[in-house]
């Protein structure tokens, strides 16, 4: 109950409402690569060509040449490592993260990790340590367990009559928990027919407008970096969503619960513990409720492991997309540039499109749908966001923390005057990452509601970010110089699901049926967690390897001209 519960009072994801694992598809054999990839006039030809070796790509190319044995596969990767935007880095006794920071841990994930020998390497935080929202100069803790009780007895951020509004509505009790009929229950306003709920109303609906004040909102700010009046329920937190429709009632209790049952139901059946084996037995022991993982040299860990089980033939760094073109004979011819400056050519039966939806732009000129497309992929929103790893004395820390910041971290509501959005605390969770004596934070700062974040110079984030931290963190009127780690700004990082998402991902679709053999995902499509990426290379190598018994190999040289085109 200890994760339902606390999904249920935050709205956040959580293990044990989780969706549950795709049917296994039958295992074929796998066989050895059959084609090296060099620059040359001429293509080589492979089965499948997945384009970016983030975690999206790198899980769907490891699972389709191992879990589908599909001969042929080859991921490629423009920057010169892999990981996409996931980069783990080390210094002066320090490791830090400057893209996503943890991940929670669930069978997929546990078993990707035993089947590329990192399952000793998996590292889990604390599942006690406390979430803390900063409201008005204090940090208040979240419940962790059950909200209706330890909420109501313990949690001073939300008043007594916000909390009953709150259990109230969660109990979908009649009047108080009201249908949505298009307009905001925050804001009042009429949206046009057919236009999802936002965040902000869902969560105003069900539980009142201080809960949502309090703690969504800083929640919100702190996964998706957007602003909840923009985002859509339905897309941005789909499956809380979809309780409201489960249960005996609308409230979000009633659907909780019967979901939680039938998630446990799932994760003691046969076919749950045969398809996931490792990572399930690995579930349970070493995974303690809401607990958040990693590994002990960050997350890229991962997507270099994978690359090294891969090996140097079926995974290229350096290799930018320029087209892909269709073959008179069919199939695909995928055209890039290298870090060298050479063209280089690969011909495929299918491929695999992991890149950010703004990344389009030319590549798929000329293919059926192209253009539509692309018009709708224009409306997936990026803002800027930076990540900034600072380290400090703990000596220097409040004396409420007795030396030692104890937690996850901390999220700041949009209402106290403070500019970052929230920080990890990683020292707290993985003590290993920083040298005795010393506390490192990382923090995040920018998104849809600070668009101006993005024209700063790296040294005005980094003194905005320590002026939040010393009034956060440290004692009052200290003077003390971070050590400053890390200052990437990513101007254009999170992929926001808003309002209107669904006719993006209907787009989608109608492209894909239009050419057969691509497919297009990645973290605008399929979600923007660490788990939600594994599981989508878990997913598509299913859908690709179902598929491509119809499609046709790419003849040399219908695929010679289609790349000289």
């Amino acid at each position: 109950m200890r994760n339902l519960a606390f999904a249920l009072f935050l709205v956040a994801p959580a293990a044990a409402l989780r969706a549950p694992a795709r049917a296994a598809a039958p295992r074929r054999a796998a066989s050895p690569v059959r084609a090296r990839v060099h620059a040359s006039a001429a293509p080589s030809v492979v089965d499948v060509v997945v384009i970016g070796s983030g975690i999206s790509g790198s899980s769907l190319g490891f699972h389709l040449a191992t879990e589908q044995g599909v001969p042929a596969v080859l991921v490629t990767e423009a920057r010169d490592d892999v990981g996409g935007n996931v980069i783990s880095k080390e210094a002066d006794g320090f490791l830090w993260e400057e893209g996503p920071n943890t991940f929670q841990p669930t069978a997929q994930i546990m078993r990707l990790a035993h089947d590329v020998g990192l399952a000793d390497e998996v590292v889990l935080a604390d599942a006690k340590a406390p979430r803390l929202v900063y409201f008005e100069g204090a940090l208040y803790p979240l419940p962790l367990n059950n909200p209706l009780v330890e909420g109501a007895l313990d949690f001073k951020l939300v008043s007594w009559p916000g909390k009953i509004r709150a259990a109230l509505g969660a109990l979908g009790v009649p009047g108080i928990l009201r249908p949505y009929t298009g307009v905001d229950a925050y804001s009042g306003e009429q949206s046009a027919p057919g236009v999802e709920e936002s965040i902000q109303s869902f969560i105003t609906r069900h539980l009142g407008r201080e809960v949502f004040e309090k703690v969504i909102d800083p929640f919100v700010s702190g996964v998706y970096a957007g602003d909840p009046s923009r985002l859509a329920m339905q897309w941005a937190l789909k499956k809380i969503h979809n309780l409201e429709a489960r249960g005996a009632n609308a409230g979000l209790l009633s659907g909780g619960l019967e979901r939680f049952s039938e998630l446990q139901a799932e994760r003691k059946s046969d076919e749950f513990i045969a398809k996931w084996r490792e990572g399930a037995a690995l579930m349970k022991e070493r995974v303690t409720g809401g607990a958040l993982g990693s590994f002990r040299k960050g997350l890229q860990a991962l997507p270099r492991a994978i690359s090294a089980r891969l090996g140097e033939d079926r995974v290229r760094v350096g290799r930018t997309l320029r087209r892909i073109s269709a073959a008179s004979g069919g199939g695909y011819v995928c055209s890039f540039r290298t870090a060298a400056g050479a063209e280089e050519s690969v011909a495929c039966r299918a491929a695999a499109l992991t890149i950010p939806s703004h990344a389009y732009g030319e590549i798929l000129r000329g293919l059926p749908g192209a253009d539509e497309l692309v018009a709708a992929l224009r409306a997936v929103r990026y803002p800027a966001v930076a990540s900034v790893t600072l380290a400090y004395p703990s000596s220097e820390l409040k004396a409420e923390h007795g030396g030692q910041l104890s937690g996850f971290g901390h999220l700041i509501p949009r209402t106290q005057g403070v500019r970052t959005l929230g920080a990890i605390w990683s020292s707290s969770l993985f003590p290993e990452r920083a040298p005795p004596g010393r506390t490192l934070i990382l923090s995040y700062i920018g998104g849809s509601r600070d668009p101006q974040l993005g024209t700063l110079p790296t040294d005005a984030i980094v003194s905005i970010v320590d002026g939040d931290v010393k009034k956060v963190l440290l004692k009052e009127g200290s003077s003390v110089q971070p050590k400053v780690l890390g200052c990437r700004l990513w101007p254009l990082a999170i992929p926001q699901y808003e309002k209107g998402h669904g006719k993006v991902l209907d787009a989608i679709a109608a492209f894909e049926a239009r050419n057969p053999g691509l497919f297009l995902g990645g973290n605008y499509r399929t979600g923007v967690a660490f788990g939600d990426c594994v599981a989508y290379g878990v997913g598509e190598a299913e859908r690709i390897a179902a598929a491509l018994p119809s499609l046709p190999a790419p003849q040399l040289a219908a695929a010679a001209q289609a790349a000289r085109a």
